[in-house]
């Protein structure tokens, strides 16, 4: 793969048309989606409640329960969408994403049990509640050993080192995903567990949703940084050696990161897939695979895609007037992404014939 290298120069005319139109197509959607739900409001209600007028009810629905929502949906797939974009650089392989390795099955498990930890640490007689704080850094710490797991197996397989990790990131998930339905069984609460688990933004805090906002600005801060480095590394490590770039430091950094920022993800809303694999695919269709571009347009194009994957997981039931309350999102975005993917693979396969 031919990809431009920091000594190649990024243009102010390729680089902020694209980025400009994703952030300008993030903000339109932002108050449209804040309209539509089990109860639609207009755009002048929504644009008076913004203001800090017009009716209370309206100002409640907007601020304690979509907009929180709505921050959060873009917070967590940027996340998940620029983990997804480092982890096919870091391993040269178009289907590495935290969900397919296995990453997300590990910050599920930790996070599963920091949630149940005070039940667990009540038939130990000891009060102790982690708090989110906890449940994050559970999270966390079931991500980084599946990093770890899944370098030392790329490192002790016979063949390509990153066909290995992708392959015993897969078994690893299998491992994980085995754990996690063991867990299921035995806590008293299945269906809301369940529910988590496939993704779910309805039962986050509306602390956690502003917060979020914050998520989604650091990455994009980040994104900036990032690009030359993804550039030497996805060219291979003799290639990003030879450019001067510390190849052991920047990808342990790269590793870690990433797993931060899935756990974080995962322990507000649970496992979602197909973000971190269907949008950069997407971009790099759309604009080339220069990381110094494809990572800013990633944090934003995540955010939209999920964005949206949530607006219809909230809204297709009570449209339809079926009862049931809503879709998971995890559902939705496989429903939506495997599709897509597939068909950018044919069309792929089809452009070369």
């Amino acid at each position: 793969m031919s990809l431009p290298l920091s000594r190649h120069r990024l243009t102010r005319r390729s680089f902020f048309p694209p980025f400009l139109f994703f952030l300008f197509l993030l903000l339109l959607l932002t108050p449209l989606c804040l309209a539509v739900g089990a109860e639609r409001i207009s755009p002048g209600n929504i644009l008076t409640a913004l203001a800090g007028k017009g009716d209370q009810v309206i100002s409640t629905i907007i601020y304690d329960l979509r907009l929180p929502r709505l921050l959060l949906a873009i917070g967590v797939g940027a996340a998940l969408a620029t983990t997804g974009a480092v982890f096919q650089a870091l391993l040269k392989n178009p289907l590495a994403e935290p969900y397919i390795l296995g990453i997300s099955n590990g910050c599920a498990v930790g996070a599963i049990l920091g949630i149940n930890l005070p039940i667990i640490t009540a038939m130990l007689g000891i009060a102790f509640n982690p708090g989110q704080v906890g449940v994050t850094l559970l999270s966390f710490l079931g991500g980084a050993i599946v990093v770890m797991v899944v370098l030392w197996i790329g490192r002790r397989s016979v063949g390509s080192d990153t066909d290995s990790m992708v392959l015993g990131g897969v078994m690893v998930a299998a491992i994980g995903a085995a754990i996690i339905f063991l867990l299921l069984h035995l806590l008293p609460n299945v269906r809301g567990a369940i529910q988590w688990m496939l993704g779910d933004l309805s039962r986050v805090s509306s602390d956690v949703g502003y917060m979020s906002l914050i998520l989604f600005a650091g990455l994009l801060f980040f994104s900036f940084f990032v690009g030359n480095s993804l550039n030497a590394l996805a060219l291979g490590e003799e290639q990003a050696a030879s450019l001067g770039l510390n190849v052991r430091g920047a990808t342990i950094v790269a590793y870690l990161g990433a797993s931060l920022v899935i756990g974080l993800a995962t322990s507000f809303c649970g496992a979602i897939g197909f973000v971190g694999l269907v949008v950069p695919h997407i971009i790099r269709r759309l604009v080339g695979p220069d990381h110094r571009l494809l990572m800013p347009l990633s944090v934003i194009g995540g955010g939209i895609f999920l964005l949206l994957c949530d607006t219809a997981a909230r809204s297709l039931l009570p449209a339809t007037g079926a009862s049931g309350g809503e879709l998971p999102v995890g559902a939705v975005t496989a429903l939506v992404g495997a599709p897509l993917f597939i068909r950018l693979l044919t069309k792929g396969r089809e452009s070369k014939h």
